[in-house]
């Protein structure tokens, strides 16, 4: 598992997390919730099957531990 850097922007936050996890798609709410959404289609015919197709966490750092841990 990468660290995930510590960055304070939200934006900066989000586009980290969607190049370390590609699969998923990455959501801020306006209140700072982070939800990560695992996009089935993009991962091909040949993927392992996974059992968490979606996360949510309070902080950026978070989210990207429970989708390293949804991806192993």
């Amino acid at each position: 598992m990468t660290a995930m850097p510590k960055v304070t922007d939200p934006a900066q936050a989000k586009a980290w997390l969607k190049d370390a996890h590609p699969d998923w798609s990455i959501v801020r709410s306006d209140k700072g919730r982070w939800w990560g959404f695992l996009d089935t289609d993009k991962r091909g015919k040949d993927a392992v099957p996974v059992r968490t197709t979606a996360a949510d966490a309070d902080t950026p750092q978070k989210l990207h531990e429970l989708l390293d841990a949804a991806e192993s």
